[in-house]
């Protein structure tokens, strides 16, 4: 019984897509037809499969799901999300290292939506890529979290603070040492200016990056080998925009904010 129930919910699209419509609310056979675009005698079969398995009812002229069909395709919906996701990008995920990403937000990859995937053209294979600048230029707040150094950065978040982009960077001890020596004047410039925030994480940022802002969110992994490439995978869902906020502050707690007055004191201890 156990695997006939499953087969009834994942071996038909047909059945599946009029159990996702009946969750949103009882329907009448003409209905069912126009929004399925099938056939009376296609979609009658599958209905007297569900009806024979217990998820959907028919009174009153309509079909809708039991009570047990609520439950059941209440608990489908994250399963059949979630491997939407993995599906629609299949070569990224399988390759990269998922495992990355922290356990409470693995479990809502569902979240993430329809995502892109996105890398530069051949000729800006080290630029962030075109669709992920075109976003951030015109985003309100930028939210980032890296753990690898990128020579973008000092440029493009400058540019975003002068314009007014709120821009908050989590980053790791080495990268910001790295951005302390070889990019002093830029960093000096991005932390006089109070749209401009810059936070040195305590524990190890697993994932290679995360972008989030007011309008899109972006994410990019490590290959299993621990290869980094500069590709990542995109979404504007509005749960994904959460979903990568999330993140943020998952490492935010552990996390140290850097000042300007820092910033000047440490770099005169060391001409002392």
């Amino acid at each position: 019984m156990k695997i006939e129930l499953l087969g009834t919910l994942f071996l038909s699209d047909k059945r599946k897509d009029l159990l996702l419509l009946l969750m949103e609310e009882p329907r009448n056979i003409d209905e069912i037809k126009d929004i399925l675009n099938v056939t009376s005698s296609a979609i009658m079969t599958q209905i007297k499969i569900l009806i024979s398995q217990g998820l959907i009812t028919h009174e009153d002229d309509l079909y809708k799901l039991s009570d047990i069909g609520k439950v059941v395709v209440k608990k489908m919906i994250p399963l059949l999300n979630t491997l939407g996701v993995f599906s629609e990008n299949k070569d990224y995920w399988e390759n990269h290292n998922i495992s990355a990403i922290p356990p409470h937000l693995l479990d809502r990859i569902e979240d993430l939506g329809h995502c892109e995937f996105v890398e530069p053209d051949l000729d800006r294979m080290y630029e962030t890529p075109k669709k992920i600048e075109e976003k951030l230029v015109i985003s309100a707040h930028v939210m980032e979290i890296s753990s690898y150094f990128n020579p973008a950065y000092p440029s493009t978040y400058v540019e975003l603070i002068k314009k007014g982009t709120d821009v908050s960077l989590i980053i790791t001890k080495p990268v910001f040492e790295r951005l302390r020596k070889e990019y002093s004047t830029a960093l000096q410039e991005y932390l006089s200016r109070e749209n401009a925030k810059i936070f040195v994480c305590d524990c190890p940022i697993r994932v290679a990056s995360s972008v989030v802002t007011d309008r899109f969110m972006a994410l990019s992994l490590f290959y299993k080998n621990g290869i980094y490439h500069n590709h990542a995978i995109m979404s504007q869902e509005e749960n994904a925009l959460k979903w990568g906020e999330d993140l943020f502050l998952h490492y935010m707690k552990n996390s140290k904010e850097i000042t300007e007055k820092e910033l000047i004191e440490t770099e005169l201890t060391e001409k002392d």
